[in-house]
């Protein structure tokens, strides 16, 4: 089966940019019956289920993934799974199930796009063959390490200090942590203003906001994602 999403205008335009086919995964507009275009993800890991309920439990973990990929990139990413669809007899079905409807909010706006043109010596542009985004290459080198996949689960949505924190320990123990200026300003800011009265340490002369909090341990994830994509092709 397939994984229906719910997405905003926004998110959706994003997901059908990072997750093209014909590469795994990839999201697709489908047509309905009902008139409706069904945002659709394809992807081998979903392939040999065949219940609403099991697509729906499998698919609902990779989503969260791939939110967490989605918003170290775009800064937002809110899709969430609304049910399952397959093709019978050339038509598309769509299998929907019931649940709780919850609130999401997103700050901040995405990052800058920019397009690349390479030309030649003699000035023609030059085509590189198609490949998978890097979306489609951090999801699959995060499924190649656990560890990497709970730091980026944490880091979907809007992670308060609690999430980022465990995200931070998912990377020294992956092997990925980097200490620095800035890892250790956000684990001093983690420590004495949210995780627990630090009375050993003195606080960070200056502490650091949330919002930049998440962006740099996207930043960490994207960089050991990046790193480990690399080792795979080598």
């Amino acid at each position: 089966m397939w994984l229906v999403l719910k997405a905003n205008e926004s998110d959706q335009y994003n997901w059908l940019k990072m997750f093209k086919p014909p590469f795994d995964p990839h999201v697709e507009l489908m047509s309905h019956d009902s008139g409706d275009q069904l945002l659709v993800l394809k992807t081998k890991e979903l392939d040999d289920l065949s219940t609403l309920k099991d697509t729906y439990n499998v698919g609902e973990g990779i989503v969260r993934t791939l939110n967490g990929v989605v918003a170290a990139i775009m800064e937002k990413s809110a899709v969430e799974p609304d049910g399952a669809a397959e093709m019978r007899g050339g038509k598309l079905i769509r299998h929907m199930m019931m649940r709780t409807e919850t609130a999401h909010f997103s700050f901040g706006g995405p990052s800058a796009e920019f397009t690349v043109i390479i030309r030649d010596k003699e000035g023609n542009i030059v085509v590189p063959p198609p490949a998978p985004s890097a979306a489609q290459s951090r999801y699959a080198a995060s499924r190649k390490n656990e560890l990497l996949t709970h730091a980026l689960n944490y880091c979907a949505g809007e992670p308060g200090w609690f999430d980022l924190y465990k995200a931070m320990e998912c990377l020294e123990q992956a092997g990925f942590a980097k200490k620095g200026q800035e890892m250790t300003r956000f684990s001093r800011t983690a420590n004495w203003f949210h995780r627990h009265h630090d009375t050993k340490n003195p606080p960070p002369p200056n502490p650091m906001d949330l919002r930049e909090a998440r962006r740099l341990l996207r930043g960490r994830i994207n960089q050991a994602l990046d790193e480990l994509a690399t080792r795979s092709t080598d």
